[in-house]
């Protein structure tokens, strides 16, 4: 029993010290962090340098996000804390959650799915979204071509942000 349980604690160790997808742990830090930011702003230099520091390791990672979206447990969580959203406004009086120059009634709450998918569904488009700013910035082969056949599918969540990516000084 003792030794099963010395090797159970070895093999998880072993396991929780295997890198993401095959990447380093800091390409894997940067890139975890990359994925669920929202915005750069002045940090635009450093992310850049970041991502460049580990352009092999994020290319192939950051395509991978496109295609595949972000993981189930990230999408769970981020459904949990909409439904708890919900439910705080859902139970706060009318009068609390006025908007200035919106009339009361002009406030239909959606149905608590209804706001909770859209919400998970918003999150996936920007997780995507980031997946394509950071080829822009790493690039690599085939990612212009990538970027153009999003691009050109207008009307679609992610048309805006590929032709924003194909626009990068970096993929030119």
């Amino acid at each position: 029993m003792r030794n099963a349980l010395l090797a159970l604690v070895l093999l998880s160790t072993v396991a929780t010290a295997q890198p993401r997808d095959g990447m380093s742990r800091e390409a894997s830090d940067a890139f975890s962090r990359w994925m669920t930011t929202t915005c750069i702003g002045d940090e635009a230099d450093r992310w850049t340098a970041i991502l460049l520091r580990y352009r092999a390791e994020l290319a192939p990672a950051f395509k991978r996000a496109l295609v595949v979206g972000p993981p189930e447990e990230l999408v769970t969580r981020v459904r949990r804390a909409a439904d708890a959203r919900y439910a705080a406004v859902a139970t706060a009086p009318a009068a609390q959650a006025r908007i200035a120059g919106i009339a009361p009634r002009a406030l239909a709450r959606p149905a608590r799915r209804d706001y909770v998918d859209g919400e998970a569904a918003r999150f996936v488009e920007g997780y995507k979204s980031n997946a394509i700013a950071g080829l822009a910035i790493v690039g690599g082969p085939g990612t212009r071509a990538m970027l153009r056949r999003l691009a050109d599918q207008r009307g679609t969540p992610l048309a805006l942000a590929a032709a924003h990516a194909l626009a990068s000084p970096a993929l030119r």
